[in-house]
Order: C-alpha cells, then sequence, then structure tokens
C-alpha cells in the first residue's frame, strides 16, 4: 500500500510525495514545506469574523472598552469590547478589530489567529486592539529573541569578596 500526501510550499507550489518521502521532505526543509495549504494573500488585513453562541452584554463600565483585555472576569456573558448598547445574541454574526470574546466562534482566517493569540497569551500584556494600521498585528512584547547586543555584560567579581580574617591570630 503506497499512501501519497501533499505537501505545500511557502512559495505556492504543491508536490505529492509517498508518505515518508513528504514526511522527510518537511522535517528537512525547516517550515519552506508544510502538509497545510498555505493561507490566501491578505488574509491578515481582512477584518475578523465571529459568531456568537450565545448572548453577550456589555461591561457595565463603559471605560472597559479603552483598556487592555481584562485578565478574567467572574461573569461568562460579559464581552469587554462590546459596544453595541443591548449586546450581542446569540447566532449574530459580529465583524470588529477589537478583542473578541473567547467563546466567539470564528468565521474567517484572521479571527482564527486573533482568537488563537488571545486564548494562548497573557492578556495582561496585549495591547488594546490587534488590529493597527488596517492589518492585523498580534505582538505582546515578549515574543522574539534576546536583544544580546543591548544587554550589559555582568560585573566580574572575585571568587573571595574580602579577605577572610580568623579570630584570634
Amino acid at each position: 500500500m503506497n499512501a501519497t500526501m501533499t505537501i505545500y510550499s511557502r512559495s505556492g507550489e504543491t508536490r505529492v510525495l509517498s508518505a515518508v518521502a513528504a514526511e522527510n521532505e518537511v522535517r528537512a526543509s525547516r517550515g519552506f514545506w508544510s502538509f497545510s495549504k498555505p493561507l490566501p494573500r491578505g488574509w491578515d488585513r481582512v477584518v475578523p469574523r465571529y459568531c456568537a453562541p450565545a448572548d453577550l452584554h456589555p461591561s457595565p463600565l463603559a471605560r472597559h472598552r479603552f483598556e487592555n483585555p481584562i485578565s478574567f472576569s467572574t461573569h461568562s456573558s460579559l464581552w469587554q469590547y462590546c459596544d453595541e448598547p443591548g449586546g450581542i445574541s446569540a447566532g449574530e454574526t459580529v465583524e470588529t478589530t477589537a478583542w473578541p470574546h473567547l467563546t466567539m466562534q470564528p468565521l474567517n482566517h484572521s479571527a482564527i489567529a486573533v482568537r488563537d493569540y488571545l486564548r494562548d497569551h497573557m492578556k495582561s500584556r496585549l495591547p488594546q486592539s490587534p488590529w493597527r494600521a488596517g492589518r492585523l498585528y498580534l505582538d505582546d512584547g515578549l515574543s522574539g529573541a534576546v536583544p544580546h547586543d543591548h544587554l550589559l555584560a555582568r560585573r566580574v567579581e572575585p571568587a573571595v569578596p574580602s579577605p577572610i580574617r580568623v579570630a584570634g591570630r
């Protein structure tokens, strides 16, 4: 039984290989080849759309809409960034550039990326909105390599900080 698999490159090329050859190619390519199709061009410029599975209500404090995401809430039906005074009804489709409620079901690629990022990152570090300059911007300030060039060198200290004196001599 010769199973074949399709692999996709970042440049849009596709290949059909045997399962073993496809797995070897994906592992050896360091991310150039993948088993999943690449996202469509401009997916990060499409406004995220969600479906609300339950009724969601705005925060009683209007200032919450202008703050960073709240880490937790005691009300499961409270959506911090809801700007509809009556709230959102179950089954309603919402198109927003604000952070979604975690129960909202994503309907497009940008919504999936936003929901996953909100779920997996420290909320207190997130910006007010995942949207900046007309496109998706997902950054909490903690990702990336440490900038070693800008770090101060550690001060070299002697093995024995001061002479040891023994009492009675």
